[in-house]
């Protein structure tokens, strides 16, 4: 039996990350430009010549985020490489989301196939190893160094440089704070639209953890990093804050966001202050997060005690609190997802 074949089933799953809503105001004005800007980064650290092809293989594709990240335009930018320059392969274990991805995604650019990152790695060489979504959460530490060390071994044998995005679940997210002293938990993924919920375990990483699992897959694959960078993205929006799940004192962040944009009236801008927490982190998480909390704060002043904001005002701070988020944290495992970015060449 292979390990597409013993992995969790997310049958049904597919319908959630179709849906027009798991779009929201928070993903689309926070979440999905620090993605693309990893995204284009990563690209970036290459020095493709202009206009030359781009192979990219995305690890956990789902339902082809990656391809519409890397694709689509956004409000204010071309998209990060033009359909005709992309070589695409999407890999994941589960049947459903690749034969959705197959049936969504109408381009000839983009190959979908059944597979596990564990395992023998598709064909081809690839100029990004992407993933976005946690999708190395999955494994337990030990597997993902064997993945990555997998991986790298692809970069040197390929005989140049290439990209590695690895995107795994912030250990010390305010979504889940009472559980910051566990690394490997089992999550709940209870926001599924259509009120479903799907629950395996998850390792949840902090930049200590994912260094090191980085430097063990390092040994012996043949590559030497030229960089390493790291982001959290959703610091106070990750989606579990919208169900207060494995936080149930957690202000309700995400959708009190949405609901600036979406409908002001049902939104009191005290409700949005953030209280960093005090302790159960490195103090180095702790220190930037009273940080945060103080810009955060901030932008609320001027609206204390003023109740439900006119539209322009709501506007206006809805603006703000997602350009704080856009400005994405310092890649030490403090949003909802830890986002890192190898660089690597054959040593």
């Amino acid at each position: 039996m292979s390990r597409s074949e013993q992995a969790p089933s997310y049958r049904g799953a597919s319908a959630h990350y179709l849906s027009p809503s798991r779009r929201d105001p928070v993903k689309v004005g926070s979440e999905e430009p620090v993605t693309r800007r990893v995204i284009a980064g990563a690209l970036a650290a290459l020095h493709l010549r202009p206009g030359s092809p781009v192979a990219v293989l995305d690890v956990g594709s789902g339902t082809a985020d990656g391809f519409a990240l890397l694709t689509r335009p956004a409000p204010d930018a071309a998209p990060i490489v033009a359909e005709d320059r992309l070589r695409y392969v999407g890999l994941d274990v589960d049947p459903e989301m690749v034969a959705t991805a197959r049936d969504t995604v109408g381009s000839p650019s983009a190959t979908f196939v059944l597979g596990d990152v564990r395992d023998a790695l598709p064909d081809g060489a690839f100029d990004l190893y992407l993933s976005c979504g946690v999708p190395y959460s999955h494994l337990t530490r030990d597997e993902l160094v064997a993945a990555l060390g997998s991986v790298l071994t692809a970069v040197a044998s390929r005989g140049r440089r290439a990209a590695v995005v690895v995107d795994v679940l912030g250990r010390y997210s305010v979504e889940w704070q009472p559980r910051w002293g566990t690394e490997r938990w089992d999550y709940a993924m209870s926001f599924f639209a259509g009120g479903g919920a799907i629950s395996e375990p998850m390792t949840f990483y902090g930049r200590a953890e994912l260094d090191a699992t980085v430097d063990a897959a390092l040994a012996g694959s043949g590559v030497r990093l030229v960089s390493r960078t790291a982001v959290d993205r959703s610091v106070l929006v990750g989606r579990h804050t919208a169900t207060g799940t494995f936080h149930p004192a957690v202000p309700r962040f995400r959708t009190l966001v949405n609901d600036l944009v979406r409908d002001p009236s049902r939104v009191d801008p005290d409700d949005l202050r953030f209280s960093p927490a005090t302790g159960g982190a490195p103090e180095e998480v702790l220190s930037w997060l009273r940080g945060f909390a103080g810009r955060w704060n901030a932008a609320l002043e001027p609206y204390r005690g003023a109740g439900p904001l006119a539209d322009a005002d709501a506007d206006r701070l809805a603006a703000t609190l997602l350009g704080l988020e856009r400005a994405a944290g310092p890649g030490l495992g403090l949003g909802h997802s830890l986002t890192m970015t190898l660089v690597a060449e054959p040593a």
